[in-house]
């Protein structure tokens, strides 16, 4: 996975890493949560994904790098040479990975920790500093856009913008797919704010306001437009599995 934001660098370029990837219980309440919607965000997104080399990865982060630090000319090759050693390592460790995910999770560190030891050792004392406060501001602002909380009101619109997209929808459709949208996110915050102890409860509310939007969306749909729905829904749900290697289930609308 390769996230990139506005400066250009690679958040996972850095020796800070994600932890292990969730189980499979929290990825089913996670689906849960967020079913059709959320979902259809990732199948989007999953489609237009792209692939880059080792070099080609390298490359791009050098190259951000180099202008963020005003690198030399020696100091930009090696810095290149250095990404791409941890590109091609990543590449090998995802293709040669064993079962045990806390034993990944370790050998992840070990490269992105070796990798920013190396580069310090290219960088001046000066750059070495900008280099640390730009690694803070990465971290922050890649937590802030896959962990921060986004209201209702951003919610539906974004979710919204899919649909229209991935199903044609008119300007009437959208508007009410919305509303719909709209008011699940709305109950699903207010369930979280005010969920009850009983676990199985709140999962029985969760599918249940998740069921009544799926049904909602429905009746707005075109039997064409249906039909790439539940596609779409099917094909987001095997992307998961392959993905997450969880075992999930979509809600029903009966």
């Amino acid at each position: 996975m390769t996230i990139v934001t506005n400066t250009g660098l690679n958040y996972y370029s850095f020796s800070t890493v994600i932890p292990p990837k969730k189980t499979e219980k929290q990825m089913k309440k996670i689906f849960l949560m967020l079913a059709f919607v959320a979902g259809i965000g990732v199948a989007a997104n999953a489609q237009t994904k792209v692939t880059k080399t080792p070099e080609q990865r390298a490359q791009h982060r050098a190259a951000a790098l180099a202008k963020k630090l005003n690198l030399n000319a020696d100091q930009s090759t090696k810095v290149n040479a250095i990404f791409a050693q941890q590109a091609s390592q990543m590449d090998s460790l995802k293709t040669n990975k064993s079962g045990d995910r806390k034993a990944n999770f370790a050998a992840r560190k070990a490269i992105f920790t070796n990798t920013d030891a190396r580069l310090n050792a290219v960088l001046t004392p000066e750059q070495q500093t900008a280099y640390a406060n730009l690694k803070t501001e990465m971290k922050n602002k890649f937590h802030s856009r896959h962990h921060g909380a986004k209201t209702p009101d951003e919610k539906a619109p974004r979710l919204t913008g899919v649909l229209t997209k991935k199903l044609s929808l008119s300007a009437d459709q959208s508007a009410k797919v919305n509303s719909i949208l709209l008011q699940s996110a709305t109950q699903m915050d207010s369930l979280k704010a005010n969920k009850p102890a009983d676990r199985a409860a709140v999962k029985q509310s969760r599918k249940a306001i998740l069921q009544n939007a799926d049904a909602q969306l429905k009746t707005v749909f075109t039997a064409e437009q249906q039909k790439a729905y539940a596609d779409l829904k099917a094909k987001m749900i095997e992307r998961m599995k392959a993905h997450r290697g969880a075992k999930v289930t979509a809600p029903s609308a009966g």
